[in-house]
């Protein structure tokens, strides 16, 4: 019996030898088989991710290249709009130049007549009260005269 409890036990020793190597084989195959797929996965997601990459890339060129594009507009539209108000500006300021200037003129030469005309009213006022004092004066001068007349006339006997 003991003979044949070796025997049971090398063939089961044997069995279970062959059974673990067995395992281990299907483990390891296993194994292989699960990288070979997840190699090939990432092949394929690798050639997928290329091809997007590829597609991408044109659709991000295009972005910036659009962006590029508007920012120069903009930066156009920008400089045309700063041109125009500093046109704007200066023909503002040359009207308002041209303004001031002709209200300066303006002010002159009514300021000018108001003198021309106060002149000419004191002249006329200067000799309308010459003309008056003598209207008043030769009255009282002509009495006074007399009365001079007459008292010397008066003395004078």
């Amino acid at each position: 019996m003991s003979n044949e409890n070796n025997l049971t036990d090398s063939e089961k020793e044997e069995l279970e030898e062959r059974s673990s190597l067995k395992g281990w084989e299907s483990f390891v195959d296993g194994f292989k088989g699960g990288f070979e797929k997840f190699q090939k996965s990432l092949e394929k997601q690798s050639k997928k991710n290329k091809e997007l990459w590829e597609e991408n890339k044109e659709k991000v060129n295009a972005f910036f290249k659009n962006l590029k594009q508007g920012y120069d507009d903009k930066v156009k539209q920008w400089n045309a709009d700063i041109e125009r108000r500093k046109l704007e500006s200066k023909e503002k300021f040359e009207a308002h130049k041209k303004k001031v200037k002709d209200d300066f003129k303006n002010w002159q030469e009514k300021t000018q007549q108001e003198w021309n005309q106060g002149f000419k009213e004191f002249q006329k006022g200067m000799l309308k009260s010459s003309y008056m004092f003598l209207l008043c004066m030769i009255p009282i001068l002509i009495i006074v005269i007399v009365i001079v007349f007459v008292i010397s006339k008066l003395f004078s006997w």
